[in-house]
């Protein structure tokens, strides 16, 4: 099916598998030089490799900064607070 795409450009997010994976791959095979992206590069650089030479990986997270991992030494002190709470 030809989506009159070709050469244009497209960005997603969470393109290393799932939904985006699928978008990414069905544009980039419109002719869409697609920049795709996940939080992980490993993950990332085997999809546009599955993808093809119209993917440009990129790391990034657009979950929002509220949602992103926190150290692991805040969330113990944390559990410990509670801990102490109930004795």
């Amino acid at each position: 099916m030809d989506l009159g795409l070709h050469g244009k450009r497209a960005a997603v997010a969470a393109a290393s598998k799932g939904l985006g994976f699928a978008a990414a791959t069905a544009l980039a095979a419109e002719g869409v030089q697609v920049a795709i992206c996940s939080r992980h590069r490993a993950d990332i650089d085997a999809a546009a490799a599955r993808i093809g030479a119209n993917a440009t990986p990129f790391v990034s997270s657009s979950a929002p900064p509220s949602k992103k991992a926190r150290p692991v030494r805040s969330r113990d002190a944390r559990l410990r607070q509670g801990a102490n709470h109930l004795s």
